[in-house]
This record gives structure tokens, sequence and C-alpha cells, in this order.
């Protein structure tokens, strides 16, 4: 029974003495300190809208940068505006009819 007499004792004093000392009155000010730091960090990482608009606004460009692109490149030679081919020429289509009548 002495030794639980002691430690509880021991806590008793413990406490006391905690509760004795003198706070820090600057750790109110290093903790809105910190705090104030988090909310600039946030501010400074950009809000979620924004990221979505320059997404979208990066996307649309390379879109469009795509479609004039494509439209830069067209064919300047005139023979390949009318091509005229009489495909009896070229081929003989009469093989592949005799081979259905057959």
């Amino acid at each position: 029974m002495s030794a639980d007499k002691k430690i509880h004792q021991l806590i008793e004093d413990f406490i006391q003495e905690e509760r004795s000392t003198e706070p820090n009155p600057f750790l109110s000010t290093r903790v809105m300190a910190a705090i104030e730091k988090k909310k600039l960090e946030s501010v400074k990482q950009g809000s979620p809208v924004w990221k979505t608009v320059t997404i979208g606004l990066g996307l649309f460009a390379a879109v469009f940068a795509g479609i004039a692109a494509g439209n830069l490149y067209q064919t300047k030679s005139e023979a390949s505006d009318v091509v005229l081919i009489n495909d009896n020429s070229i081929e003989n289509f009469s093989f592949y009819s005799q081979m259905g009548n057959e």
C-alpha cells in the first residue's frame, strides 16, 4: 500500500507543478501565425474552379490550333479538281460477269 500512496503522491505533485508553471505568452501568437501560414498556402495553390477553367481553355486552344493547322493544307494542283477516268478501259469487268454465268 505504501508504494501505491507514493505513486499517487508523485502524480499529485506532478499535476500541481504543471498547474503552477507560467504559460508561454507567445504560444498563442505562434499558433495564430501557423494558422495564417496554412491559409496563405491554400490561397497560393489556387481554387479548383480556376484550375478547371485553365484546363478547359488549354483544351480549346489545342483543338483550335489543330483545326487551323488542318485548314492550312490545301492542294494547289488543278488536275486534282476533276478526274475523269473510263473504268471500262482500265479493267476488263467482263471477266467477273463470265464467272457468274458458269
